[in-house]
């Protein structure tokens, strides 16, 4: 116990800091009027994982990570700006070696008016989390930058340009690859009724890694956005995809893929949502994956204060080019409730259990962990 009290009073001396030092405002700073606004955030959660390595033989910890951070937001003339820093304090109290601090910053330009409107996003973020593909905890740092357009053609076509680079470095972890990609997409977009567009496009994604493991993806797909079905809203996307690999674990792969992300409204105060995916992936090994995913999620407002929501997920990966012929099978769920006391202050708690079924014994594991997080905004 007297360690456990060691390992978080740092993180609970930051937050206290951050509760009794800002002021009850709707911005903790207004530089000119509502054009230029400062937020300041922070928050503590209190975890526990029994298995921090996503492996057979798992081994849980428990943790406190507290957080900090400040947004800066500006409303001035045609591009507005959205800027996020932040840093997590990740405790582990047995563990020692996998505490860390991981700071991320966000800056993003959106132009939402006139004839060419879209935004350009560029991020710099160091994450830790259990890698199920690996077996093992990473810890990279990922440089994402991403730049949307939209152009309308007439009143009943448009076009849109997504444009994506990534690179999420390792830090020389043996085993662990370096990983860049460059993502190229266009849709064209026709206006079917006031409410849905229906579309066509095409992706283009090249990849390679350190031990020069190259990768080209092909997608071309159709699709539609916005009023689905009656109160179903969301984007369906459906197509076909070629993965070519050359050098090292060189093949052809095609497939079959999708995405969707779908809300259905069923009362005033119950929201269902799924989200769901075919694709290939690298792991951080540099293997590709054939992944498919299903989520369904629901939220519940119990009243004007209080949150409620649930989840079951599951999938299937496939390891192409592996000699072992792995795959997995895993299935979670999840569940928590929120407290929203004003704008400024609020908690929760969750409880989430996994399992993944493999055909490798030290991939096969089980994992169960819960969380209580206390929050606060300026």
């Amino acid at each position: 116990m007297p360690q456990l009290l060691r390992s978080t009073r740092t993180p609970l001396l930051l937050l206290a800091t951050l509760l009794l030092g800002v002021a009850p405002v709707s911005a903790l700073l207004n530089i000119d009027g509502t054009r230029n606004q400062i937020f300041v955030f922070g928050g503590v959660t209190f975890g526990y994982s029994s298995n921090i390595f996503s492996e057979r033989d798992g081994r849980g910890d428990s943790t406190v990570t507290a957080q900090a951070g400040a947004d800066w937001k500006r409303r001035a003339g045609i591009i507005a700006v959205d800027s996020t820093l932040k840093f997590d304090f990740l405790r582990y109290r047995e563990f020692n070696d996998q505490s860390t601090v991981n700071p991320s910053f966000t800056i993003s330009f959106i132009k939402a008016e006139g004839r060419t409107t879209g935004s350009f996003k560029l991020a710099a973020y160091r994450e830790s989390r259990a890698d199920s593909a690996v077996n093992l905890r990473t810890n990279p740092w990922n440089y994402p930058v991403s730049l949307t357009l939209r152009y309308p053609l007439s009143q009943k076509f448009y076009i849109t340009s997504d444009t994506g680079y990534l690179h999420r470095s390792y830090g020389n972890v043996q085993g662990l690859v370096d990983y860049t990609d460059f993502t190229q997409g266009v849709d064209l977009y026709y206006v079917y009724t006031s409410k849905l567009d229906l579309f066509a496009g095409y992706r283009i994604r090249l990849a390679t890694t350190s031990l020069d493991q190259n990768s080209q993806d092909h997608w071309f797909n159709v699709g539609a956005t916005g009023g689905l079905f009656s109160k179903l809203t969301g984007n369906v996307r459906v197509g076909y995809q070629i993965r070519k690999l050359s050098k090292a674990g060189s093949g052809q792969f095609e497939q079959l893929n999708a995405s969707a992300g779908v809300s259905w409204p069923i009362t005033r105060k119950l929201m269902l949502r799924l989200q769901a995916a075919r694709d290939f992936s690298t792991i951080a090994t540099g293997a590709s994956v054939d992944t498919t995913s299903v989520a369904l999620n629901a939220d519940y407002t119990l009243n004007r204060k209080i949150f409620l929501n649930a989840g079951a997920s599951g999938g299937r990966n496939k390891f192409l080019n592996d000699v072992a012929d792995r795959h997995d099978t895993f299935f979670g769920w999840d569940t928590g409730i929120r407290y929203q006391m004003n704008e400024h202050f609020q908690m929760g708690a969750s409880f989430s259990y996994v399992k993944n079924w493999s055909s490798l014994n030290y991939a096969d594991f089980d994992n169960k962990g819960f969380s209580l997080d206390i929050s606060t905004r300026y």
